[in-house]
């Protein structure tokens, strides 16, 4: 009896560590079954209110409620994906509310995968909180597919515009310190090579600079050529790009004295440039970014001002990128004046979703944050980033606007 006991202990403990392990195992299960089948309504039942997932490229992190706006009307059309376990472990962690798990996966697209991830107990029920898939590489040819990978990013660059609005302003609950963090986190997730800020003052600049570890950046203020006055800001990621040269031109007749102003504004306004070279890739290449931000008041100066970035663009030799808060709309005839020379707007053509909200959160607004590209290269992405919004607030009175764009020129064959 002495013997006995003390092999009943071990076997009650050792089904009380398999009971949760099985029931992650068996929840595991479940999901894939219901991609398999596209099973929308028991899929997203299976995950905490606060689950993440992380896609296969650098930038896919999603909370669940985008990640389901994106992917129920999927399912909901018939679509499914399967992935086969082929391997899986389970590790229940001290108190049996949390277990974490790798598995390896096998799917017709995309080969061997791994997912990885955590669980937690919730009301009884076992649910997924985070989910993180990957692509395997064999270690044997890890080498040429990282040449492919920076080959791919030379040629596809993400260009992104934020009026991130200046942060001694007195907006309520939207006042910067409420803001910093949500911004930061914004341009963080998305990684973008290069960004074109405005409204920025000297601390939201160095703020950024702080929280952004990366990234350079290049600019002046408005006031004095120095630190005084809204910044044009151009950040860039300097683990794809080097910088080759950059300025700032005051937009008046007088561009090169900081503070000029003569086409009917009444606060300066500014464009900061900026030349970059490609850090990888069997070929460097080399692009320009020119950031601005127009009167909001005077449409004489709006006009003047992209005719003055319009001259200053060696399009025939370079290729330029033109972005910035402009104050103006797709039709207008400021943005014609670069439309009808060559370049494209990057948004698709039935766009409608407007940028500057006003702190509303509504996108029925006038869309007037923009990036051009020139009509010889091609915008593989564009976007109205509509993010934001929790507890009434947001990044900005303006969405961010991103494109990926491949900067090689097309060639008639």
């Amino acid at each position: 009896m002495k013997r006995i006991l003390p092999l009943m202990l071990l076997l009650v403990a050792f089904v009380a560590r398999a009971e949760p392990r099985d029931d992650v195992n068996d929840l595991l299960n479940r999901m894939h079954e219901a991609t398999k089948l596209a099973d929308h309504e028991a899929y997203f039942a299976m995950f905490t209110q606060d689950a993440v997932f992380f896609g296969t490229d650098v930038w896919e992190r999603w909370e669940l409620p985008e990640f389901e706006s994106l992917y129920r009307p999927y399912m909901q059309s018939g679509r499914g994906w399967w992935f086969q376990m082929r391997d899986r472990h389970i590790t229940v962690q001290p108190g049996a509310t949390v277990a974490i798990f790798d598995e390896t996966l096998y799917s017709d697209a995309y080969g061997q995968c791994r997912g990885t991830g955590a669980c937690r107990l919730e009301g009884g029920a076992w649910k997924i909180a985070s989910y993180h898939l990957d692509i395997t590489i064999p270690n044997g040819i890890s080498t040429p597919i990282v040449e492919m990978i920076r080959e791919y990013e030379a040629d596809h660059i993400e260009l992104m515009t934020f009026n991130i609005r200046y942060g001694t302003a007195d907006d309520g609950d939207n006042v910067w310190k409420n803001r910093r963090d949500m911004v930061t986190s914004l341009i963080r997730a998305e990684l973008p090579d290069v960004l074109g800020v405005q409204e920025a003052l000297a601390f939201q600049v160095d703020e950024l600079t702080e929280a952004m570890p990366g990234y350079g950046w290049v600019g002046v203020g408005r006031d004095d050529g120095e630190r005084a006055g809204e910044f044009a800001p151009i950040f860039y990621n300097t683990d794809k790009l080097r910088l080759r040269q950059s300025g700032t031109f005051w937009l008046s007749d007088t561009p090169e004295v900081p503070g000029s102003k003569s086409y009917g504004n009444t606060i300066p306004r500014i464009c900061t440039w900026a030349c970059f070279e490609t850090l990888y890739g069997e070929r460097p290449r080399t692009f320009f970014v020119a950031n601005a931000h127009l009167d909001h008041q005077s449409a004489e100066s709006r006009l003047k001002s992209m005719q003055q970035i319009a001259a200053k663009l060696d399009k025939a030799e370079y290729v330029w990128f033109v972005m910035g808060d402009f104050n103006c709309t797709p039709e207008s005839e400021p943005i014609a004046a670069l439309l009808g020379e060559g370049f494209l707007d990057s948004a698709d053509e039935d766009s409608d979703v407007g940028t500057f909200h006003g702190f509303t959160g509504e996108d029925d607004g006038r869309r007037i944050d923009m990036i051009l590209i020139p009509d010889r290269c091609e915008a593989t992405e564009s976007e109205v980033m509509t993010i934001g919004g929790e507890h009434g607030v947001w990044p900005s009175d303006h969405y961010p606007v991103r494109a990926i764009v491949n900067i090689r020129p097309q060639r008639d064959d």
